[in-house]
């Protein structure tokens, strides 16, 4: 299987459509919290990786039918 890494493909754009936003809002919530709770700036990368993985896994399927 090839990949290209531009963004034609729809798999990199999604990618960064999840994200980088998902990246900015960990670094603010690390940033912002107190040190005890800077766990919580994980949540949204584990989040969206997992949203995105579930889209790809979703659109394999598609596009194999």
């Amino acid at each position: 299987m090839e990949f290209e890494l531009n963004l034609k493909n729809k798999r990199v754009r999604v990618w960064l459509w999840l994200m980088v936003p998902a990246f900015i809002l960990s670094i603010a919530l690390f940033i912002y919290l107190p040190s005890g709770n800077s766990v919580y700036g994980a949540i949204p990368l584990i989040v969206s990786y997992f949203i995105y993985f579930g889209w790809s896994k979703v659109k394999n399927r598609q596009t194999q039918n």
